[in-house]
């Protein structure tokens, strides 16, 4: 299925746009917009309003405009899109339109999921094996693998406690239910993409070690790491020190970038990925789901759709990866470290945000943070700086790279 969007009035009447997969189209005056118009039209703002589409569905958020967004004449913030709708803004008017797939192709993107999966809209909520309320059984017959008890289990799947059967090491193993109807040719890219990811080898980095799909369920094997991530440990302690809190971010960014030097951008850095070990007397951080959101939300088994559903709220969510969904760079890494930092120095996030996953989405791009010693008054003005730097809205104007960034978070450790 293709959704096209179709300009019948203004000054570009007959232009067409179409889409057929997960995207967004951006319309304003900027030069990084996908249909940019002319400075001198006094009706559109830089950024105006924004388009994701991920047939058959889509979405338009208008991104706090000076002379609003319309939705078939009544002004919105955020809707649903359906087909034969109108979007318009001064004197420009788009029609969209679903164009039906072939009927020979196997259609099975975009499917529900099924309802006994956990809800994609919570974070990893560690989960003790010996808790019965709320916990799947253990999968049985994961080849090479004898799962002894559940870690936890978030937007993508349950992780599991298990030992390797060859020679009894101990691995995190992570299964995922594909969305019903998924295709094996969906699975088997899925697959193919995870393979990837092993990589990255790194000491901050969670390491990889295969991947496969047994009885239905696809699993990820990779490196047991014998602490808490650090969502579950600002939830249980709260802010904690602010050198502690750099000198963790510091070895986080080795790792990071790491991973930018070979071409991966992670994506979905957020305390709940970021893992804290124990080498020998020393506390060492590891990343984790390393580029696992791109691939899970790209491949379609997951039967989710649009941004917000996989990862919940955009909390740490750079601008740019709501406005160039497909084309995000290392730049969003080096902003979602810095909200990182942000939320583990303040246990507040950078934004207060509005309710609703539209909503919130337009206000991260439109909306400055909050300085961060509004949060907490004991923040050096100069480590603020560095963060706010990093969280500056236009990727231009963040550090070059998130080794320049760790070097400046380096003089406060």
């Amino acid at each position: 299925m293709k959704l096209e969007l179709t300009i019948i009035a203004g000054p570009h009447q007959g232009r067409e746009f179409v889409f057929d997969g997960h995207d967004t189209f951006l319309v304003g005056r900027v030069k990084d917009a996908h249909f940019q118009l002319s400075f001198d039209d006094p009706y559109f703002s830089r950024r105006h309003f924004l388009v994701e589409v991920n047939p058959p569905r889509c979405r338009v958020l208008d991104l706090n405009s000076r002379n609003g967004t319309l939705l078939n004449g009544a002004r919105v913030q955020t809707a649903e899109v359906a087909d034969g709708d109108k979007i318009s803004a001064g004197h420009t008017v788009f029609q969209v339109r679903l164009i039906a797939p072939d009927p020979a192709e196997n259609v099975t993107l975009d499917l529900p999921m099924d309802s006994n999966r956990v809800d994609p809209t919570v974070d990893f909520q560690p989960c003790r094996v010996d808790q019965t309320i709320d916990c799947q059984p253990m999968p049985a017959g994961i080849p090479g693998y004898r799962v002894e008890g559940e870690l936890g289990r978030g937007g993508m799947g349950v992780v599991y406690y298990a030992k390797r059967e060859r020679d009894g090491l101990a691995v995190a193993l992570k299964t995922i239910q594909p969305a019903i109807g998924a295709s094996q040719k969906q699975i088997d890219r899925f697959l193919r993409e995870c393979r990837i990811l092993a990589q990255l080898e790194h000491p901050n980095i969670v390491a990889f070690h295969e991947s496969g799909e047994s009885n239905g369920l696809i699993f990820l094997v990779m490196d047991l790491v014998d602490g808490p991530d650090l969502g579950a440990k600002l939830k249980a302690e709260g802010p904690g020190d602010i050198r502690t809190a750099v000198r963790i971010m510091c070895q986080m960014l080795g790792g990071l970038a790491h991973a930018h030097s070979m071409g991966f951008v992670h994506r979905d850095i957020k305390p709940a990925n970021i893992l804290i070990g124990q080498t020998g007397t020393k506390r060492i951080a590891k990343l984790a789901d390393f580029g696992l959101a791109r691939v899970y939300e790209t491949s379609r088994i997951s039967g989710l759709t649009m941004q917000g559903e996989v990862g919940g709220t955009p909390e740490f969510m750079a601008p740019e990866q709501v406005t160039h969904y497909r084309d995000v760079k290392p730049a969003a890494d080096q902003y979602s470290a810095a909200a990182t930092l942000y939320k583990l120095l303040t246990g507040r996030p950078t934004h207060d945000l509005p309710l609703g996953i539209g909503a919130q989405l337009a206000h991260i791009v439109c909306v400055k943070p909050v300085p961060i010693t509004e949060r907490r008054a004991d923040i050096p003005p100069k480590l603020a700086t560095v963060i706010h730097k990093a969280l500056s809205r236009e990727p231009e104007e963040r550090y070059p790279d998130v080794m320049a960034f760790r070097k400046e978070l380096k003089r406060f450790v």
